[in-house]
This record gives C-alpha cells, structure tokens and sequence, in this order.
C-alpha cells in the first residue's frame, strides 16, 4: 500500500497548487473588502424619496440601510450633521403583476419589481462619491383566495427587495467606487 501512496503524491501535490492558484486568480473578493479613504469613517443614511404608490416603503428601504451598515461595521452610522458620507435616492418604481395562473385562470403567483436611484456623497464637500441609477432588483410571491393575505405576502416581498437593495448599495459602495 505504501508504493500506491507514492504513485499518487505527485498527483495530489498538482491538484493542491492548481486549486490554491485557481482560488487566488478567480477575482473572489470579501464582501465589503475593499478600503475607503482613511477620512471616511462615518455615513449617515437620508430618507429616500417616495415616487411610488407604494406606502411606507422608503422606511422599509431606510430601515434595511441602517442595519446592512451597522452590521457590516465598515462605516459607522451616525447623524447627518456628523457623517462623512451621505446616502439618499429616489425610489422611482414599484410593479407587480401576475406571472402564473391556475388551470380555472386565477392568479398563482405574482412577480413585484423595485427600481431606484442612489447616491452616495461627502458630506464636507458635496461631491458625488458612487451613484447607481435604475438599480432594480425582483422577488415573486404566491397568491392566496385571501386579499389580506397577498397584501401581506407583497409587504414580505418588498422587505426582501429593501435588504437586497441595501446589501447592494453597501457592497457597491467598497467594491466600485
């Protein structure tokens, strides 16, 4: 057994290295890995504006923006007034409409669309840092007999496009820029 193990050596030592140089060329990066300049340490996140039908989603927006922040602990959030960075935007559309019906033609399940427009400025000097426009993310949702209860289930749906938007603006913000 032991002159089998040797046989095989040298093709496990090639398949080792071709792996760590496969790994460390793919242009994999750690989320939020990059550094910003060494004077930005502070954002503060502004209240979207409201283009939409669609009530109370810039506070949903707002909410998932602070907590993907705090959470990734690149920035600290803090007020406008002491910020080194500002995030504002517009949320400029929210679509939903049915994409699959049962056999008797009742709606099965519906697709909604989140469209947006972000910013990102130094609060000293008021240039633009990193902006996205048209950022659009979609989440589906089933439907039920029940309005109460797909109203519902489009509230869950456009929380979920709220923290994805939000992860995408932090990650943008250290990978982009």
């Amino acid at each position: 057994m032991p002159s089998r193990q040797k046989k095989y050596f040298p093709f496990l030592i090639v398949i080792l290295l071709f792996s760590v140089f496969l790994i460390s060329g793919c242009g994999y990066r750690l989320r939020g890995h990059q550094e910003l300049r060494d004077d930005l340490h502070k954002v503060a996140i502004l209240s979207f504006a409201n283009k939409t039908y669609e009530s109370r989603i810039e506070n949903d927006l707002f909410n998932a923006l602070v907590e993907e922040f705090a959470r990734s602990k690149n920035l600290k959030v803090v007020a406008a007034k002491d910020a080194d960075l500002l995030v504002s935007g517009v949320i400029t559309a929210v679509e939903s409409h049915a994409i699959s019906y049962s056999q008797d033609d009742k709606t099965y399940e519906y697709r909604v669309v989140m469209t947006l427009d972000v910013e990102i400025t130094e609060a000293r000097t008021k240039q633009v840092f990193w902006r996205r426009s048209a950022m659009r993310e979609i989440d589906e949702y089933k439907a039920n007999l029940e309005p109460l209860t797909i109203d519902r289930r489009k509230q869950a749906a456009l929380k979920r496009l709220c923290r994805v938007l939000a992860e995408n603006i932090h990650d943008g913000l250290f990978t982009d820029f």
